[in-house]
Order: structure tokens, then sequence, then C-alpha cells
């Protein structure tokens, strides 16, 4: 009986043996939902890190760290997952309380989560794969060179200080947008720019014997960032369509440069490209306000873009609009202010202002820096400078309040 049994049961193992091979083959290509979700989820993640991480970090993004570099990112991984999760990258300072903001990289909680996990699964090895962000070269009105000479420190405090130049304009220009071109990505963190007629600037800068002057950009009452202002963390601004700023015909350029020391004495000589702006543009206006100085609308108008200048010593900024009903609408609002981060931001859409409007700015002292001594740029920073560009309202058809 042994005899007769024998060859059915080495039949039986060949037949085991060849049903789990089939099995597995068939595990593979239709793979568990479980496997499936975790792939998606990579796929994800490395979405997010493209929209939201490679305008920074490319050879020619501003940060001064190219993650698309062969190696870096998959070396720098862990790191990168840390700050993403501690909400430090991408760096975006607005919360979602304001009005709404054009490039918001602010994630969403699941956003966040797919570029953790793609980041510490080790998915990030394919990133060589994918492209550097490509140079949109485009005619400039005016091409003008900054800090040459100007040396920042070694150590990591930020370094403030204001340029006047003398472009030949021999006639108003409109310009539609700005392009920053650091020799020494990640040194300089952002330029303001002011357009002064009066030869203030000129004199302040004639009066040092090194490039530039040691002071903010104001000239007078006109804050620095009144003719608008670029950052590092977005090295290419273009105004939304159909706006301007103008260039005043023989004015000088003042440009207020910020940089910070990167522990060794480093240069933040830059190029900056002024765009053309599109036919037809309407030309915005800069609203300077702070604390102690409202802004009030004589007419109806759109506000475009907001921009904010301040030292450590701030803790929390809003701005907000009061139309003579008394109505609030919150504008911007920044619950935790890091100079480091500071860009300019435009509404998306623009937000409708009626005549009378006042803008307010409202803000809180960070108590870790009440108590540090204040130089000369820290003081003239530790209150928040605000500029709203606006437009006039196009017909009479849009002179509405704001919801």
């Amino acid at each position: 009986m042994h005899a007769h049994h024998h060859p059915r049961t080495r039949r039986g193992v060949v037949w085991w043996r060849v049903l789990c091979a089939w099995a597995a083959t068939c595990s593979t290509a239709l793979p568990c939902p479980a496997a499936q979700s975790a792939r998606a989820h990579a796929h994800d993640g490395e979405r997010v890190f493209i929209r939201a991480c490679l305008d920074c970090h490319t050879a020619s993004g501003g940060s001064g760290l190219d993650l698309t570099a062969p190696g870096v990112l998959q070396r720098r991984a862990l790191t990168a997952a840390k700050v993403v999760r501690d909400g430090t990258m991408p760096p975006w300072l607005p919360n979602s309380h304001g009005a709404s903001l054009r490039d918001a990289r602010a994630l969403t909680a699941s956003d966040r989560a797919a570029l953790m996990q793609w980041l510490e699964s080790g998915a990030a090895q394919t990133v060589a794969s994918v492209p550097s962000a490509v140079s949109q070269d485009s005619p400039a009105v005016l091409t003008v060179r900054l800090a040459e000479g100007w040396r920042v420190p070694a150590d990591p405090g930020l370094a403030v200080r204001s340029f006047a130049l003398t472009p030949e304009i021999d006639q108003a220009t409109l310009v539609g947008g700005f392009e920053l071109v650091a020799d020494a990505p990640g040194v300089l963190h952002g330029v303001s720019f002011l357009w002064d007629q009066l030869g203030y600037g000129i004199r302040l800068d004639n009066s040092e014997s090194a490039p530039g002057y040691d002071a903010v950009g104001d000239i007078g009452l006109n804050a620095s960032g009144s003719a608008g202002a670029i950052s590092r963390l977005a090295p290419r601004v273009t105004l939304p369509r159909e706006y301007a700023i103008e260039i005043p015909m023989r004015a000088a350029l003042i440009v207020e440069a910020h940089a910070q020391g990167r522990g060794k004495v480093e240069s933040p000589a830059a190029t900056i490209r002024f765009l053309p702006a599109p036919p037809n543009a309407r030309v915005l206006r800069p609203l300077s306000m702070h604390r102690a100085l409202c802004a009030t609308l004589a007419d109806a108008s759109e506000a475009v873009a907001i921009s904010v200048r301040a030292g450590p010593r701030v803790q929390s900024i809003e701005v907000v609009a009061i139309d003579l009903r008394g109505s609030t609408v919150r504008l911007l609002e920044i619950p935790r202010w890091n100079e480091q981060f500071a860009e300019p931001w435009f509404f998306d859409p623009p937000v409708a202002l009626c005549a009378g409007t006042r803008l307010e700015v409202r803000s809180t002292v960070n108590p870790a820096a009440e108590l540090v001594p204040l130089d000369a740029h820290a003081t003239a920073m530790s209150e928040p400078t605000v500029i709203v560009l606006v437009a006039d309202e196009p017909t009479p058809e849009s002179h509405k309040k704001p919801n």
C-alpha cells in the first residue's frame, strides 16, 4: 500500500509547488490595496516636493541648497523630513485667516504627511530624475547690479544696507515684474525698491566711503517697498496681469538689501532685472502704514499686493481693512513672524475696497526679544512697516464694498 500511494504523494507535492509559484506571481502582478496605497502616497509626496520645494531648491533657486543635484536630497532626506514636520519648510508666513493669496506654499495636512513619508521612506532616491526649474529668460526694461563691494560678515546675524543707483531712465516706464539673480544664492534674502526724485538717497550713499549706506531704504515718509520687492524665496516675481509699477524718469533707485552671514565673509552682489508690463496695464500706487499710522483710501480701489518689513522683535502681524460702516476684512495675518521668510504676497483675486476704507496694522512683541538691546536697524524694524499696492477700480460697476 505504501508503494502504491508514493507516486500520488510526489505528484501532489509537485502540483502544490506549481500552485504556490502561480500564487506568488499573482501577488506580484496584483499588489494588495495597502501596497498600492503606499506607492500612491509616495507618488503624492514627490508631487508635493516638486510643487512646494523646487522654486527655491534648484541650482538657480535662491536658497543656496540645490536638492536636485545628484545625491544631495538622499543625504539630507531625514533632515528635510524634520523641517517639514515642524512646519519650518516650506516657508510660508501667512495663515489662512486673511485674504486668499497667490502661489501659497502652505501645505494641507495630507500633503505634509505625504511629503514626510516620501522623504523618510527612501522614495527620494528618484529625485535625480526630476528636471530642474528652467530659467524663463525674457527682455528687461532695466537691469542693475546691486551690492558690489559689500561684504556680509560671517556671523549669522541679519545685515541691512541700502544702495542708491542711478539708472538712465529718460521717460516714465512701466514694470510688470522683477527677477533677482544672486552671484551666491542664499546670502541675499531679499530687496525692496523705492524711486527717489529728490536726491536724498544719493547724498546718503555718497556720505560713506563703502558701497551703499548703513540704514534702511526709506526716504522721508516714503517707505522702502513702495516700488515693489523681491525675495530669494521667489526670485522671479510677476505682478498679476493688467497691473504695473511705474518708474519715474530721472529718479534714483533706492534698494534696501537684507542679507545674512553663513559662517564666512561673502558678497551678496546680485543682478536685478525689471520686467516689462503688459499693454494697457493699470498703475499701482503704494500705501505705507505702521501701527501708529493708518492709511485711508480716498477712492474705491483694489488691493493687489502686500509686503512687510519687521525685525525679530515682532511676534505677530495683522493687517485689516475697516470700511465706513465699521465692517472689518482681514487682509493678512502672520501668527509667527520670521524675517528670513519675508516676501511680497499677492491677493488672489485682488481685494475690492470702497472709498473711505481705513487700513490698520496690528502687531505683538516677541517676549524673547523684548529685552534685547536695539541697534539702529533693529530700532527701525521694531515695529512692522506694511506696504499695500493698490489700483483704482477700473469701472463704476466694480466700486463695491468687500463682503
